[in-house]
């Protein structure tokens, strides 16, 4: 996590560099975003102490563009249509069954649910936040790097104070994560936040949750991964959900 966080750094840097200064209207954005985008890292790790990868990660990512949708619909009134709603409900069912079906079968322990859970609504505080802070400041990338540099900085100061070791193993041990997967998570995020100029928060945020898809069919042709009914339920909730949504 130390890794792929302070990946994020150099392509921050040069996000700001190409695409200038952000609005600074939106800089409680941008501060607010970057402590949420901590809480939600730390509460990450710790469900994972409790709960498998295939557990925790669907709980996290199918409760998230629920609560946006909720949020969206009642508190800032944001044009969502019907089929895009019943889209996105399907999408996050399909996420969410998928997720409660692997807690059942591998009776894990009932704390990595409950941060499973609040995992996810930090994402979605994230979500609307960055959502609207990008739309306040008029220039996505540049605020998502600021963001991201925030984050960074907060999250050295807690590694320092409760994993002191850890920055020296990113050096010596992760050249590869810092700089691979910190550039993924970086450009795959900033596309994230990018898209909410021109979608509904809650619509992106479902959509990017059905990446789910393609973790698990590279499970099964890469790892060769058994594919069984839960995972064809996934599969097809997924893109049907995607379908409505464009009907929308």
């Amino acid at each position: 996590m130390t890794s792929v966080v302070l990946g994020h750094t150099p392509l921050a840097i040069i996000g700001i560099i190409i695409f200038g200064l952000p609005d600074f209207n939106g800089f409680n954005f941008i501060l607010i975003s970057a402590f949420l985008h901590f809480f939600y890292q730390v509460f990450l790790l710790n469900a994972y102490k409790y709960g498998e990868l295939s557990e925790v990660y669907p709980i996290a990512r199918g409760a998230s563009p629920l609560i946006i949708t909720t949020i969206s619909l009642f508190f800032f009134k944001e044009h969502i249509s019907f089929f895009e709603i019943f889209g996105i409900i399907i999408i996050c069912l399909s996420i969410l069954t998928y997720g409660l079906k692997q807690y059942l079968d591998n009776r894990s322990n009932i704390k990595g649910f409950y941060l499973a859970l609040i995992t996810g609504c930090f994402i979605a505080s994230y979500s609307i936040v960055d959502g609207l802070g990008a739309r306040i400041t008029e220039n996505a990338i540049s605020y998502y790097s600021f963001v991201t540099l925030i984050n960074s900085v907060i999250f050295i100061f807690f590694v320092k104070l409760y994993h002191p070791g850890t920055l020296k193993r990113v050096i010596y041990e992760s050249k590869n994560v810092f700089f691979i997967g910190g550039s993924a998570s970086f450009i795959a995020y900033a596309i994230v936040v990018w898209a909410c100029l021109f979608l509904p928060i809650a619509v992106v945020s479902s959509i990017r949750e059905t990446s789910i898809i393609f973790a698990m069919l590279l499970g099964i042709f890469c790892l060769k991964e058994k594919f069984n009914l839960m995972k064809f339920i996934l599969i097809i909730g997924s893109f049907l959900g995607i379908i409505l949504m464009r009907l929308g």
